[in-house]
């Protein structure tokens, strides 16, 4: 045909790309042997890393063991420190005076009165019904023989001296509580209970190491002198104030009455120039007829022409 412009083909070039070498990617080779001792390394890695999580957790296992048993042993060793223990606390004192007093002081016809101001002092599973008391019933006495610890649960005895239609009764009664800092509670229904011998347990033999009988009159005449100054201050002194008499002061601020210390009843030992002194003391709560005896004991050191209480405890 006319006109149409003539085409040119390489015929070369077309050639030369086919007969251009194609090149194939080098493939990667693993060495077997190689790498099973990879594998085998790193489950020898966790192996070791699983048997020590598993000494670790033995190990914490061990720990609790210990510790549970070492917890299980204070707390039976705290029991029998606190068994027989009649040392006064005034927040326990007049809440269970308050509670002792209501309780024991019934009129059967003002039955809701009464279930009404006993039952806050009681746990809230405790259950009281109008037929709990029956007879009318006044307290004309009531002492605490002490706060003991009865089953792991806090016991206060108290020995009770009620009128009956007429008639006076004497009782003793464990009245079981818990607390927790100023908060307390009644846990169970007081019931009555053979009279347990407040000196009987720690009370003995934390006193039993008093020294020798001091012979000098005038010496055991002066640390009795002594004695009584002290016990009316701590009656009725602050904290702060006992301070000016004795090591790790305490007072009772008048939380309550001194209503007996006989000269009788405090035996001094020791030496003259460090006596220790033995003694009980009577103390009424304020606002009841609730007394409470309590033993004392002191080690004095001599100062000038006085005395200063190194060490004070009760029981």
């Amino acid at each position: 045909m006319r006109g149409l412009p003539k085409l040119k083909v390489n015929f070369e070039y077309e050639k030369k790309q086919k007969d251009k070498a194609v090149k194939i990617p080098k493939a990667h080779v693993y060495n077997l042997s190689k790498v099973r001792k990879i594998v085998v390394g790193l489950l020898i890695i966790l192996v070791l890393y699983f048997a020590y999580v598993l000494v670790l957790a033995n190990g914490v296992a061990i720990k609790n063991r210990e510790l549970r048993h070492n917890i299980t042993n204070l707390t039976t060793r705290l029991d029998k420190a606190s068994a027989g223990t009649t040392s006064y606390n005034p927040i326990v004192g007049q809440y269970l005076a308050n509670f002792v007093t209501a309780y024991y002081t019934f009129d059967k016809t003002k039955n809701d009165a009464w279930l009404d101001k006993v039952t806050p002092y009681f746990a809230k599973n405790v259950t009281l019904s109008s037929s709990t008391n029956t007879e009318d019933m006044k307290l004309l006495q009531a002492k605490l023989n002490g706060i003991f610890t009865v089953d792991s649960i806090k016991t206060a005895q108290y020995n009770l001296k009620i009128d009956n239609d007429g008639k006076q009764n004497a009782m003793t009664v464990n009245v079981p509580y818990t607390q927790d800092n100023d908060k307390l509670t009644v846990i169970g229904l007081p019931y009555v209970a053979n009279e347990i011998d407040s000196v009987g347990q720690v009370g003995k033999a934390r006193f039993d190491k008093t020294g020798k009988t001091i012979n000098d009159e005038a010496i055991t005449a002066k640390v009795q002198k002594f004695t009584k100054q002290f016990v009316q201050k701590y009656v009725s002194s602050s904290t702060k104030d006992m301070s000016l008499f004795m090591n790790n002061p305490v007072g009772l601020d008048n939380a309550v009455d001194l209503v007996n210390l006989d000269e009788s009843d405090i035996k001094v030992t020791g030496s003259a120039d460090k006596p220790i002194v033995i003694t009980k003391i009577t103390v009424k709560v304020h606002g009841s007829d609730i007394t409470q005896v309590q033993t004392i004991y002191l080690e004095l050191k001599k100062q000038n022409s006085t005395y200063f209480v190194t060490k004070f405890l009760q029981a």
